[in-house]
């Protein structure tokens, strides 16, 4: 039984819903948008890379930028800065004014992310971090599940801008909502000033912290596993599953349920098992994936939707490993979470970039491909994993 809000539960995952909404809603809009500018396929997806470029590198400010000035503040801007960048997006002119609107929403959207983990981890300790965590998951996961879904019917019926008219609705409300029901888990008492070399000196320091750089980069790669189906959800729908722009359910639902389903386990097989051998079990689920899947898919070549086995069961795991790490990567730094998680996301941002730059043009139309990315995912999760239970003893700051 869950102990924490769910009701903050809800806002917090609603607002964090921001990032993946604005990768995978238009997804299915990418082929119009590039006749109507006149522009090729890899153009198009130049505006995915660059939002996801501009998300990763924004995640690095946007925590530190709340240590000093506050979570609630920046949590609302963050959200109306978005909304008026879907607006240039719905309104642009031409692809250089759409991929600038891009470009612009990738540096807003991180805000409800980034606070998400630091309000969470401001809040609540050990057990009830992870509860908290788990529920944001939970919430959270509809976001991909639903945005394709939701981007190719808008899409179908009034042309890819509703798509982003509905994005700055999306991001207006959530300000509202913020403005009247989110209250300030930061107090003045210990923020600290913004700087901006300082505050890479300070990123260059925790990156020295040898448990908290194994993390963020083992939830950087955990991530990866599974977000590679989405970063290439239009290869994987119409050319390995052969269906069509509104039929992205049939990807995005069975992986979200799992993950949901993940999420929804982590706490009691932690409490039954302990955080290190619920990992070190979910790794081995991971491996087995992986393997399983690459025989299935490149020595039977199942159709759907066995083709699905390998991502389904990675994603189970996904969801169980993840609320364990981002409760231990935030802990090397209580007094500094908001740039622990801020470092945290750029790992994890970074990790959906280099899908949809590098592995979906290696991996397409073959799913073995993206099921030995999966076991190759897990074999690197394993070796940070190891290091961080080698160091973070170690590492952990002094007990007061």
């Amino acid at each position: 039984m869950f102990t924490v809000p769910k009701s903050l539960a809800a806002l917090l995952s609603v607002c964090s819903m921001v990032g993946p909404l604005s990768a995978n809603t238009y997804m299915p809009g990418l082929t119009a948008i590039g006749q109507e500018f006149a522009v090729s396929e890899v153009a198009t997806y130049q505006t995915l890379s660059g939002y996801l470029m501009t998300f990763a590198l924004s995640s690095l400010f946007v925590g530190a930028v709340s240590d000093s000035i506050g979570r609630r503040a920046v949590m609302i801007g963050g959200m109306l800065f978005y909304a008026l960048s879907c607006a240039i997006c719905a309104l642009s002119p031409s692809f250089e004014v759409f991929l600038g609107g891009r470009i612009c929403m990738g540096i807003f959207a991180s805000a409800g992310t980034v606070l998400a983990m630091a309000i969470t981890r401001d809040l609540f300790e050990g057990q009830q971090a992870q509860e908290m965590t788990s529920l944001i998951a939970i919430i959270f996961a509809l976001a991909p599940a639903f945005a394709p879904i939701i981007g190719g019917w808008l899409v179908l019926l009034w042309g890819w801008r509703s798509v982003f008219y509905f994005l700055a609705f999306f991001a207006f409300s959530m300000a509202v909502v913020c403005f009247f029901f989110l209250k300030e888990t930061h107090p003045k008492s210990l923020r600290t000033t913004f700087h901006v070399f300082p505050l890479i000196r300070h990123y260059a320091h925790a990156m020295t912290n040898k448990a908290f750089a194994a993390g963020v980069v083992c939830n950087g790669f955990v991530f990866m596993g599974s977000i590679l189906f989405s970063a290439g959800a239009p290869d994987y729908v119409e050319n390995i599953m052969q269906m069509g722009v509104t039929d992205f359910g049939y990807l995005m639902l069975p992986l979200i349920g799992f993950s949901v389903l993940g999420s929804l386990i982590c706490t009691k097989l932690t409490s039954k098992f302990g955080d290190v051998k619920t990992v070190n079990s979910q790794i081995i689920v991971m491996y087995i994936a992986g393997i399983i899947g690459v025989v299935l898919n490149y020595v039977f070549e199942v159709s759907y939707p066995l083709c699905l086995f390998a991502v389904i069961a990675y994603s189970v795991a996904m969801s169980v490993v993840r609320p364990i790490l981002t409760v231990f990567n935030l802990d090397y730094f209580p007094e500094n979470r908001g740039m622990a998680a801020s470092i945290q996301q750029f790992f994890q941002t970074s990790a959906f970039a280099f899908c949809a730059a590098f592995w979906v043009p290696i991996v397409m139309g073959s799913a073995w491909k993206y099921d030995a990315v999966l076991l190759l995912c897990g074999v690197i999760v394993s070796v940070c994993w190891w290091i961080v239970l080698k160091t973070r003893d170690q590492c952990l700051p002094p007990k007061k």
